[in-house]
């Protein structure tokens, strides 16, 4: 079964956790980045992904475009391909950008929240705290998912 049109309103849902995850992981990138890099030079990234270096080094807009793209590249496959191969794919993707944008949250709690000095604070609570909240909220727009398409 395909899910066919993945921006009708019922299949958003099911697509939102992986969209979720991509663009927290997008954001935290970009946020991530020392002032080194957004005051002086490109070349001050901070990125523990390849690719993301190569684009990041080149300038930040280079690397949000890639990443906008890429992110149409996985929902297109994910919409276009057969289960249990879409689940598969999806599944993959959102663990792969949960992990991924989690590596952020440490850093970004201290300066949201103005932590002097984040060594005293336990990275574990930030990031088991933000795959809970991932968690909510992919629940959520499963649950309502399925209510609609046992209602269709």
């Amino acid at each position: 079964m395909k899910i066919n049109n993945p921006f009708s309103k019922n299949n958003i849902l099911i697509l939102s956790p992986v969209i979720l995850v991509m663009l927290f992981d997008l954001v935290f990138t970009l946020v991530g980045q020392p002032k080194m890099y957004w005051k002086f030079s490109y070349e001050f990234f901070n990125e523990g992904s390849p690719l993301g270096e190569i684009l990041l080094g080149h300038h930040p807009v280079i690397f949000i475009l890639f990443f906008a793209a890429y992110m149409f590249f996985v929902l297109f496959l994910t919409t276009n391909l057969k289960r249990p191969f879409n689940i598969i794919f999806a599944m993959g993707f959102f663990l792969g950008h949960a992990w991924g944008s989690s590596s952020w949250v440490p850093g970004i709690a201290g300066k949201l929240f103005q932590i002097k000095n984040p060594a005293y604070i336990n990275d574990w609570y930030f990031i088991i705290g933000y795959f809970i909240f991932i968690s909510i909220i992919s629940g959520i727009c499963i649950n309502i998912w399925f209510k609609n398409k046992a209602n269709s």
